[in-house]
């Protein structure tokens, strides 16, 4: 994990983080969380929006594995030295495109989460790829959704499963402090466990808006690249 990207996520999980403050206890929730998955229930931090679906396959204390299934996503990539303005720009466009700026001047409504995937730098003083990401709703999955006007959006129709390895916490994230430690705590867990990741970049997910105050719950993603936990799926 580059320290410039680890430090510049920052901004995005105050923007769009979640739950009670403090890192939420995996362990003790694991019953809750599978439960959840059977029942093919949204998680309780979606807050009735839709999510993408995902089934459980580990929960560890720092960390739970989850297998993501397709499905569509609305993006945009930019190009930014601060994450807050990469987020702002990416979110601005996205909204634009559920608000009615498509093809069928239709309002498509908001879903969770906000999805911030952060690639490496070129090198020094370079500026940093974000690719900001709504998930498309359920409806609009199944009939296809109306296409973009702006040429800097574009629909993921068929974006593939993934495994990710995932880290949450609570409350508001408000320094780079809280980042590195969320991250390096998860990177050091995988270590430990001899996962195998993808380093080069990571992904936030945020599920509120600024102005809910209790409930918040924030993530932070590391993609699976070892073969041993893909044979699970």
């Amino acid at each position: 994990m580059q320290r410039p990207v680890i430090a510049a996520v920052v901004v995005a999980l105050a923007l769009l983080a979640a739950r009670p403050a403090g890192a939420v206890p995996l362990r003790a929730g694991a019953d809750a969380a599978l439960s959840a998955v059977d029942s093919d229930s949204p998680p309780w931090f979606c807050h009735n929006l839709d999510c993408p679906k995902y089934d459980v396959l580990e929960v560890k204390d720092a960390y739970e594995t989850r297998y993501y299934k397709p499905g569509m996503w609305a993006s945009t990539d930019v190009q930014s030295y601060a994450f807050s303005m990469a987020v702002s720009t990416g979110f601005k466009r996205l909204f634009e495109y559920i608000d009615g700026a498509n093809n069928e001047a239709v309002k498509i409504p908001m879903t969770a989460p906000v999805r911030t995937t952060v690639g490496a730098a070129a090198g020094p003083f370079c500026k940093n790829n974000f690719t900001v990401s709504f998930f498309i709703p359920f409806p609009f999955q199944k009939k296809g959704a109306p296409k973009p006007n702006n040429p800097d959006v574009y629909l993921e129709e068929e974006a593939g499963s993934f495994t990710a390895y995932v880290a949450q916490k609570g409350g508001y994230v408000l320094d780079d402090w809280s980042v590195q430690s969320m991250v390096k705590g998860l990177t050091q867990a995988l270590e430990a466990d001899g996962k195998v990741f993808d380093n080069e970049t990571f992904v936030t997910a945020g599920y509120d808006p600024p102005f809910r105050i209790a409930g918040r719950h924030n993530e932070v993603w590391l993609m699976a690249t070892d073969a041993e936990q893909q044979s699970k799926l």
